[in-house]
Order: structure tokens, then sequence, then C-alpha cells
């Protein structure tokens, strides 16, 4: 990684792979040359999934050649190992200091109100099912949670823990983060929620501002179900050396986690929980995509080689039951590669699948298949014949707060207040080299230097009143290209002072007749407007897979799901924008109708982002404007909501800096900041964000020259 250096104008016109003066058209419309879009459809996605599928096809060499039972152990080994570093590690066990809030005979059984810290001040909720008849001590199952907002208290979940402790099971049911009585934005008060009420949202808000911090939001959901173990091994009632997990939907993928890492779990049961390959990614035209929240992600894990179905074939001897609404092409293809590395190992028996026939849900048939795979290894009997009457209890018999709500009841504290805490030590204060800075931001954006030809393509010339636009293309890397429009001063100069912008709505945005583009052309600058990849014309033709309502939807939208996909092969979304910035200043000062000393850098919203990251990275950009900027990621970090596309976060960047040290690194240079935006995308007043810039102001101090202003006014007008 380094920094790009300034480069010779030959250079540049050799690298284009046209000369400068093949791109500049007569004044008449001219035929158009084929457009890159011919070649290059659903150019972003199909980029990144092309290198999903090329890593998962390497892999499924590698799995080819597990052809013993010691292959199946050692293969087991290295996907325990890089799951676990995949989640960064675990933390220290501290004490779990249990309470008991209530205590409710039933009939056969008795329930619990149970709460454990997992964490120091991180209570965790559930309610504990004990039988009252038979000899203790029982067999045991932890149960994590599907994705309802209730969590533990479900009637459908009830029924499930009913059975099992009339079965003979003791029960510990807990509520995950964001469900349950740990729900951030339900507010007991009203009944209703701040934000929405599926706890995706929940989910995905925290988990995305983890990776900022070095963090996975996985971590904590694995490392509460251990410390549910733990909870269990210190019960009179439960024999430790028997101990179960099984759950459903995002319930069965934490059961699936969980029992992969935790060697103590000695039997599982994964419910609709992701029993299927996910790479290589076959994608429609024109269809949906979207990931599912971001505790079911793990990264970098399609560059390991660990899909799904290797953390089933991980439990491996112990039993495993995979359930299905119904079966279908993935689920039996990924349960026949489990069935054959289960019968390597000679316990072919000890996997079994059993299907639905009925909606996504933890129906009458699948807990009765629960309950009788558990008692078959656990308790060596056949279990019931059918599924017991059961009465389930209303939600608020089964609380541990006074009202259902942690936050509410002032216990403990919440994932939120957690990052807040881990971020006020954020970023480290440490002395960095201009070099050393710039080096860590390439690692961390997954950038890479390119010297590969542009290979313009001139599309088309039109006409307006004071100047024309030239419609042209580039590559930025083999497979993608960048869309330009060049406004060019109908006066006639040998040279013009050129503005470089990127803006986050497509080049179209102010592109349009009486737009800035045309003003700053009227008056005799040069602007080169670039949309870089998945943005303007290259947009994904694809929607977000699912209804993702209200304001907080980019939380699942399809630019979500390509940027979980590039950090699966561990490459960043983020990284590749910034690339096309750098690739379209070296097209900018690859035309002879430049001026190389007038040459200027601004990118708006996202845009903002980009350009500034490219500037650190390009000692070329000598002048930067960025406009509607998110302020900081510590904005982000020290809220609990936020409208910022996660195609801008680049993950563990907080454990080295934020935007202003980014920023003071361009001392010596002109940078300008344009009304920087908070968390919610609302301007951010000028003091406060003058306040936070104090270490770039500082760095300017006799070397360049910074400012922030309010609004745009005439930061464009003079070149």
């Amino acid at each position: 990684m380094r920094i790009v250096p300034s480069v010779s104008r030959r250079k540049f016109l050799q690298s284009a792979g046209v000369a400068a003066s093949s791109v500049s058209f007569p004044w008449h419309v001219q035929a158009a040359t084929q457009s890159y879009r011919a070649a290059y459809p659903d150019m972003l996605l199909t980029h990144v999934a092309s290198r999903l599928n090329a890593s998962a096809a390497l892999w499924n060499q590698q799995r080819e050649r597990i052809l013993t039972a010691v292959d199946v152990e050692m293969r087991n080994r290295y996907v325990r190992e890089k799951f676990k570093e995949m989640i960064h590690g675990y933390p220290e066990r501290t004490p779990l200091t249990p309470q008991i809030t209530a205590v409710h005979n039933r009939d056969g059984y008795r329930i619990e109100n149970v709460m454990f810290q997992s964490l120091p001040n991180f209570w965790v909720t559930g309610n504990l099912y004990v039988p009252t008849h038979g000899q203790a001590p029982f067999p045991a199952v932890i149960s994590p949670c599907g994705h309802y907002p209730l969590a533990r208290m479900d009637p459908e979940y009830q029924c499930v823990y009913i059975d099992l402790v009339k079965a003979g099971f003791v029960v510990l049911a807990y509520d995950p983060i964001g469900q349950g009585e740990r729900r951030q934005y339900w507010n007991p008060e009203t009944g209703q929620t701040e934000v929405a009420t599926a706890p995706v949202y929940e989910h995905s808000m925290a988990g995305q501002l983890l990776l900022l911090m070095g963090e996975d939001l996985t971590h904590y959901f694995v490392w509460d179900g251990m410390r549910a173990i733990d909870y269990l091994q210190t019960r009179p009632e439960v024999d430790a050396q028997r101990i179960a997990c099984a759950g459903h939907s995002g319930g069965g993928t934490m059961a699936l986690f969980i029992s992969a890492l935790d060697e103590r779990v000695k039997c599982a049961v994964v419910n609709e929980g992701g029993t299927s390959w996910r790479w290589p990614t076959h994608m429609r035209p024109g269809g949906g995509v979207g990931p599912a929240d971001v505790e079911q992600n793990y990264f970098p894990g399609a560059k390991y080689g660990v899909d799904m179905p290797d953390l089933h074939i991980a439990i491996t001897p112990r039993p495993l039951l995979a359930l299905v609404e119904e079966y279908n092409p993935g689920f039996d293809r990924a349960a026949e590669e489990i069935r054959k590395r289960y019968a390597q190992l000679g316990v072919a028996e000890r996997f079994g699948t059993d299907q639905a026939n009925d909606p996504h849900a933890w129906t009458p048939k699948l807990r009765l298949a629960t309950t009788r795979w558990l008692s078959r290894w656990l308790r060596g009997t056949s279990g019931p014949d059918r599924e017991p009457e059961a009465t389930v209890e209303t939600p608020e018999t089964l609380y541990c707060t006074p009202n259902g709500s942690l936050r509410y009841s002032q216990i403990g504290d919440t994932i939120f207040s957690l990052i807040l805490k881990k971020h006020e030590t954020l970023p480290p204060k440490r002395e960095l080299t201009r070099t050393e800075l710039t080096n860590e931001l390439a690692t961390l954006l997954r950038y890479k230097t390119l010297d590969a030809p542009l290979a313009a393509r001139a599309l088309v010339t039109t006409p307006r009143k004071g100047y024309t636009v030239e419609k042209l293309e580039f590559l930025s890397e083999p497979g993608i290209y960048i869309p330009s429009w060049v406004f060019i001063p109908e006066q006639k100069a040998a040279t013009y002072p050129t503005l470089l912008i990127f803006n986050d709505a497509g080049k179209q945005a102010d592109g349009m007749e009486f737009g800035l583009y045309e003003r700053l052309a009227r008056k005799g600058q040069m602007v080169i407007a670039c949309d870089v990849r998945g943005i303007g014309e290259t947009k994904p033709p694809h929607s977000p897979a699912g209804e993702w309502p209200g304001d907080f939807r980019q939380l699942f939208d399809v630019e979500t799901a390509i940027t979980y996909m590039a950090w699966e092969t561990d490459d960043s979304l983020l990284g590749m924008r910034v690339q096309d910035v750098i690739r379209s200043v070296d097209y900018g000062l690859s035309r002879a109708d430049v001026d190389k000393q007038r040459f200027r850098v601004a990118g708006k919203g996202a845009g903002a982002l980009w350009v500034l990251f490219a500037a650190v990275l390009d000692a070329r950009i000598s002048d930067l404007t960025a406009e509607r900027g998110l302020l900081s990621y510590g904005a982000l970090a020290r809220a609990d909501r936020y409208t910022h596309s996660t195609g801008i976060f680049a993950p563990s960047i907080l454990k080295h800096f934020d935007l202003p040290q980014l920023a003071a690194a361009l001392a010596g240079r002109k940078l300008t900041l344009v009304g920087p935006v908070d968390h919610m995308k609302r301007p951010v007043a000028l003091e406060a964000a003058r306040r936070c810039y104090s270490i770039t102001d500082t760095a300017f101090q006799g070397a360049g020259q910074f400012r922030i202003v309010e609004a745009a006014g005439g930061v464009y007008e003079t070149p």
C-alpha cells in the first residue's frame, strides 16, 4: 500500500488507452460508440458475486479432498478456529450474579423468571422451566429465540418449552439482544416501538456500529448462549454432561453457531436456521437482493471457506437435527454434504432432517420432532407420540423486570450504552506519520493501486446553451466502468479550470439544465461528473429482498447486501469506490484541456467521504470540497439510530482514526467542508463542527487552507 505519487501527463495519456484529443467531439450529436453497459449490464453485483463464486469454487475443490474421518476432524478444527476469529474471540468469563425474580408453579413443572450477567452489568433475561416430577439431575436445553419481538414470551415458543419440560428437560429460554425485555426501542409506557417492530432493525443498527469499532454483534449473541450454558451448569437440577441447544429461525442460526463452537452442547436442533449454501451466489435479473440482519453474517467467511454447512459439520460427531419448512434443492444439497461427513465419521444415524409442510414457524410437527430428537439422544427414550396440551403465559407473568424492559427499568447496560463506553476510548490517541496513516487507511479500505489502461469510450456529445456535454465511459478496473459527463464551456480555451465531482445521487442530480454544473460551465469552468460503481447509471437493477418500511430501510437495501458480499471476500465496497475516484482523477489529469494547476475534486453526500479518503491516498488531489458528508464516525457511535448507508462503513476504522484525523493528514493542501451532517443526515451547527475538527484546524495552521462553511454558497464558483 502506498500513496499515489504525482505522475506526468504523458504517463496518464498512455494509461488512458486513448489520446485526450480523441474524447473531444464536434458540436453536432455524434453516433455513439457501444457502451460498456452492453458487456456489464449488472456491473457491480456481477463483479462482487464473481469474486464470491470464484472463492466458493476453490473451497469446493478443497472439500472434495476430505475423504477420511481424520480429514473431517482436521477440517472441523479449522472451521471452529476461523469462525471464532471472525467473531472476534471470547471475552473474559465474569460472575453471572444470577437473580430469580419470580417463580410460577404449574402442573408438572415450574417456571422461574431468571436474569444473569453475560458481561459485567450486561443482563440477559430469561425463563427457566424445571420439571417437578422425575429424578434430577435432568438433561437441559438452552433455546436462543428467533426474531420475534416478544422472543421467549411468544406463545409459539412457550409451547416448545412446555413440550420439553414435560418430557423431562430443564429448559433455559433467553432473550437475544434487541428482543423481549432487551429491546432498545420499545416503550412500555406507550406500548409502541420508536423505530420499527421487527427486531432485525435493532440487531443491524447496533451490529453495524460494532463493526466500525472492530467488533461484531455475533460475538455478543454467541457469548450470551455460552453464558446460558454456564448458568445451567450452576443449577443442581441439571446434568452438565447432557446439555443441548435448540432454536428456530434466527434462533436456529444462533443454535448452529453456539453448537459449532461450544462442545459442551451434546445435541443440537437447527430449526429453519440456514441449512443451505450461501455461496456460490445465484442472481436473477431484476430479482430481489437483501442481506440477513448483521449478526447472522460473519466476515470474511467466503475468503476462509466457512459456509453454513461447514458449521453444521463442525458439530460432528454430536447428534444434529436440521429442520425446514419444506424440503427444497438448497436444503437438500446442504443436507447431503452434512450427511456425508457424518457417514465418514461412522455416525450417520446422528444426523437427521425433517420438514414442517407448513409456513415459517416452530409449528407443532417441528416441536414434536425437536422433543423426540432430544429425548432419543439425551434421555435414551423415543419421546412423546403427540404434543401435550399447553397453557401459555401472558408476557407480564414471564417478565423479569417491573415493566418488561431492562432499558426503561434502568437495569444495566444496553448494547448501545456498551458501544458508547467503548467509543469513549476511540480512536486511540497516537502519533502517526502521514505515510503510516495512509498505509493503514489503504489496508482498511483494501485499496489497490491500478495502472491499467482507462480505455475511455466516447459515446455522444449533447449541445446545451453555452456549453456542451461530452458523455463517455472509462474503466476503473477490468469489468468496472465509470460513466461520466464532461461539461465544456462554449468559450474556447486551451485549458479550463476543472471540477471533478461525485454525487451519491448520481451525476444527473446536479447535471441537468439550471443545475450547478451548467452554472459553472457557463462561467468558464469545465466540470467532470462521474458515477462511481453502483451509483447513478450503474445502480444495481435490483430491489431489496422483502419489504422494509420506515426511515431505516437502508439497513436492508441492495447497497447493504453488496457491502456484506464484499466483506465476505475481505474486500470493501467503500474502498472500491475510493478506487473509482482515484481512477477518475487519472482520467481528468489525462485530458489535454484540463488546467492541471486549477484542478479541484468534490464530493456530495456519501461522495464527501469517497473524495476525502481518495485525497488521503492520492497526493495529486490538492484542492478538495466535501459537501453534506458525515461529520464523523463517532457521530454514529454516539447514537442508537442513523440513516447513513452501510456503504460508507469501513470495519475497524475507529480503532485507527476518525474523519477529523484523516482530514488533518491533508494539511498543506486546500480542504473545505460544506454543511457536515449528523447521524440522521441533519445539518450540524457550525461551531459544533469546528469543535469536532479542532485537530484538523491545528494541523493546518500555517500549512494550506482548511475551512468549514454551512452552505455551498460560492465555494464551487471560484476556480
